[in-house]
């Protein structure tokens, strides 16, 4: 019999998991600050609850996917949150992305209460999470992630363990920074060469061509030229997630040069109207710049 889950955050990426999961004939009791997107899950066949300690309580698994630090400290770590719920014996799952700090004060949390804990951010896009395929990058003890693991396999087509609790969350902010770099280098690549005259296809096919080439250039690359920035993660997301990149690298001692750099490009995004489109309208702030469009020919 396939264990209740308490499932607490259903944002763009929340809501694709938690309606995977009721695909999947999991038991799911759900809890969201916005009452909108919980009746969107329970027409799906999901449990409502009033708080976040409502949807723990009595669950062997809970699972929180929630936008930022302050979000987990509200819905976990606060008052009616996931904590004052929790079971002892039961899993707690963060999948969302934070920093090593909020990580490792949720997992002191769930200990403290006789839980075991795995800190598991997610990668993929808001298709990849209504159908199942996000890559799940998780830190935490080996038998732990073994229990858990039929449940993360009902929404992942890749489980990556990192290692002990806290390396799913350096794991995905290091993922992030490659991805965040990516779509600035392919932005300003594409808007200096249409400025020059080239065709964006050109570019972009020439890309494509070589050892650099990548299905993100290819994705992201087709959006740019098509205008298309419709949400998949947001600019304010990402912008927040190289905040948490920049204050890992200080804490670490480790100079992140390009990343400060690129974390400015997506800061003057976020806040030249761009922060609710996807991350990829960064290089709608370039096109400003150099008076240039890059759309197919």
């Amino acid at each position: 019999m396939k264990p209740q889950i308490g499932f607490v955050g259903l944002g763009i990426m929340g809501r694709g998991m938690a309606a995977t999961l009721v695909r999947a004939g999991y038991d799911l009791t759900v809890h969201n600050r916005t009452r909108n997107k919980t009746e969107e899950m329970v027409a799906l066949g999901a449990k409502a609850s009033d708080t976040p300690a409502d949807a723990a309580r009595g669950k062997p698994i809970v699972i929180t996917m929630l936008a930022d630090p302050q979000a987990v400290n509200e819905a976990v770590l606060g008052a009616n949150g996931v904590i004052e719920g929790l079971e002892p014996g039961a899993i707690l799952i963060d999948c969302s992305t934070v920093d090593p700090v909020t990580t490792a004060q949720t997992r002191e949390a769930a200990v403290a209460r006789g839980a075991r804990f795995l800190d598991c951010p997610v990668a993929g896009s808001k298709d990849a999470a209504a159908n199942g395929e996000l890559i799940a990058m998780v830190g935490g003890d080996a038998d732990t992630l073994t229990e858990a693991r039929d449940i993360l396999e009902a929404v992942s087509k890749t489980i990556i363990h990192a290692g002990p609790a806290g390396s799913g969350t350096m794991l995905k902010l290091c993922f992030n920074l490659m991805v965040s770099h990516m779509t600035a280098a392919l932005a300003e690549a594409m808007v200096m060469g249409v400025n020059a005259g080239l065709r964006p296809e050109v570019i972009l096919d020439t890309i494509m061509a070589g050892r650099i080439s990548s299905d993100f250039y290819r994705w992201k690359g087709d959006c740019m030229m098509d205008g298309d920035f419709s949400t998949n993660f947001s600019t304010k997301l990402m912008h927040k997630d190289l905040n948490l990149i920049m204050s890992a690298g200080q804490s670490l001692g480790v100079p992140l040069p390009t990343t400060a750099a690129v974390k400015e490009l997506f800061g003057m995004a976020k806040v030249g109207g761009h922060a609710e489109e996807d991350f990829c309208s960064v290089v709608r702030v370039l096109e400003e710049f150099a008076g240039t469009l890059v759309r197919r020919t």
